[in-house]
């Protein structure tokens, strides 16, 4: 073993071996070369790789279920789970015989047709994936529509920021 670093320690105060090799080890520790120090650390990091492997596993499986429309501002309760959309009614809007009202998307200044929402019962869209990016951070519109002509939004009764 070179001992050159202790070169200065061993003029000012003249050691054996033993205490020489000694001290060499305990500077070798607070520095952590040595293999065991080295060997420590990659077993830390493969412990906490493997601790994180589930999480991210399970994070990925979650449900990421988020409701869209509060049935106390509508009378609709709206849950978007993955890739499906579960409309349910709970009280809805009194429309007339001839009318109907819609979900609608707007983003970016684009405006998307989601589905007319049910009078009863609960009803389940499937959204593909182009559709499904277009509810983050956009604004959900309903609004009551002529069902002969549903083009754009017209006589529009609520909007909400998700």
């Amino acid at each position: 073993m070179n001992h050159k670093e202790l070169a200065l320690l061993n003029t000012i105060a003249p050691l054996d071996k033993k205490v020489k090799n000694q001290v060499w080890r305990n500077i070798a520790g607070k520095l952590e070369l040595g293999l065991v120090e080295k060997s420590k650390k990659i077993l830390k990091l493969w412990h906490t790789l493997l601790l994180l492997i589930p999480v991210v596993i399970f994070t990925s499986f979650a449900p990421n279920a988020g409701t869209i429309i509060l049935s106390n501002d509508t009378g609709w309760e709206a849950i978007l789970k993955d890739h499906q959309l579960s409309i349910k009614a709970v009280s809805p809007m009194i429309v007339g015989k001839n009318e109907v009202c819609v979900l609608w998307i707007k983003k970016n200044n684009q405006i998307f047709k989601i589905t007319e929402l049910p009078d009863g019962g609960v009803k389940i869209i499937t959204l593909g994936k182009t559709m499904l990016a277009n509810f983050k951070q956009a604004m959900v519109i309903i609004s009551i529509e002529n069902k002969a002509h549903i083009t754009m939004p017209k006589k529009m009764e609520y909007t909400k920021y998700l």
